[in-house]
């Protein structure tokens, strides 16, 4: 994840360190069921309409957190399928406030009525974000569901006027890269605090048709990092552009500011590297329905462990895979042109999900890096 406005804003106008907020660094996306009222295209999780059998119980999941308080996490993302349509999706998210997490929740919006947004704010979610593609029209298609867009919107708004920290979701696609403008317009238009950009991640080399191409990717993220430099100049409000899935962000935002001032691209250079890039395995973790512990959302082919057998927090501590030792002692011995690349160190590799999923090799190239090759090799 790389935090486009805060890192060009701590460049651009630093402020004197703050004390630590005592937390790990920690980020856990938990996938709380596989159960989902849409049917998108770009699912990792593969949802489905109806309810599945093996997902962790109501107490299950409250030993989980129990467990994730002790390891001080910095935020628990809530997410599915559609977290909500868990019967028990607020007591768990009540259970993790009372026991001090942060909980975000991960939503496409369309079940979110005025009920909904009571129990979210008695529930103490401190973030809510809802994913909108585009025009109406294209994210109805894309989401599988004629009325998709209507709900999610006026879910965004519902939240919004209660109080509720609440943000767009995009999900960059073939299917839905042409509505980027629409959706910035519809973030400033609806006066809202946060934008996140999510690149098209997998782990099943089919699933890459609906990925844009390098050169699509850059065209685009050229207009992302230009809007978020428009924002960082405008004091009636701060809006947070925050981009997902692909680590060479990093390194363009890099080469698109030293392009502008080579004093400036310094402190981002420096900022980039205590980040690290990518965090998989690292900073970043992932619960599925079934208790299954994962790099990542997606690296579902490497399983650490089961909470059932064993607390997260000894999974975690004590990771027998070969690529998660590797990744945390930043010993990446990486291929082709990630094994070239001087961005590495700032970069962290990319999605090793994506390159196994194209070459079967987990310290191969990902594919869809967008950089130049002329500029990989000189950071």
């Amino acid at each position: 994840m790389l935090r486009i406005s805060r890192l060009l804003k701590e460049v651009y106008y630093p402020r004197p360190q703050t004390e630590s907020h005592g937390k790990s660094g920690l980020v856990v996306i938990w996938n709380l069921t596989n159960r989902c009222n849409l049917s998108c295209p770009h699912c990792y999780a593969s949802a489905k309409s109806k309810e599945g059998t093996g997902e962790l119980s109501t107490e299950e999941a409250k030993k989980v957190i129990n467990d994730l308080a002790h390891q001080a996490v910095l935020v628990l993302i809530l997410s599915g399928g559609e977290p909500i349509m868990r019967k028990d999706f607020y007591e768990l998210a009540h259970y993790a406030m009372e026991k001090g997490i942060s909980c975000a929740l991960s939503t496409n919006g369309t079940l979110i009525n005025e009920s909904h947004v009571k129990n979210i704010l008695k529930s103490g979610i401190g973030y809510v974000g809802i994913s909108i593609d585009g025009t109406q029209e294209k994210h109805d298609e894309f989401r599988g569901r004629q009325g998709a867009y209507t709900a999610s919107l006026r879910a965004i708004r519902l939240c919004r006027d209660a109080g509720i920290k609440v943000g767009l979701r995009l999900s960059l696609t073939s299917y839905t890269a042409a509505g980027l403008p629409r959706v910035f317009d519809l973030f400033e238009q609806e006066r809202l605090v946060k934008l996140y950009i999510s690149h098209m991640n997998y782990s099943d080399k089919a699933a890459n048709h609906i990925a844009l191409e390098p050169t699509e990717t850059r065209a685009n993220m050229s207009f992302v990092v230009k809007k978020a430099m428009e924002y960082l100049n405008d004091e009636s409000l701060f809006r947070e552009i925050v981009t997902g899935n692909n680590d060479a962000d990093g390194p363009f935002l890099l080469l698109s500011l030293k392009r502008q001032d080579r004093s400036s691209a310094r402190k981002l250079y420096n900022l980039l590297m205590q980040t690290g890039g990518n965090g998989s395995g690292v900073q970043l973790t992932n619960i599925d329905p079934w208790g299954e512990v994962h790099p990542d959302p997606f690296c579902r082919n490497i399983t650490l462990g089961n909470v059932r057998q064993k607390p997260f927090s000894q999974i975690w501590a004590n990771p027998q895979h070969s690529l998660i030792i590797s990744l945390r002692e930043r010993k990446v011995p990486l291929n082709g042109r990630c094994g070239s690349c001087g961005f590495v160190n700032i970069c962290g590799g990319n999605s090793r999900a994506r390159a196994f999923a194209h070459s079967d090799d987990w310290w191969g190239s990902d594919p869809l890096c967008y950089l130049k090759d002329e500029e990989i090799f000189t950071p």
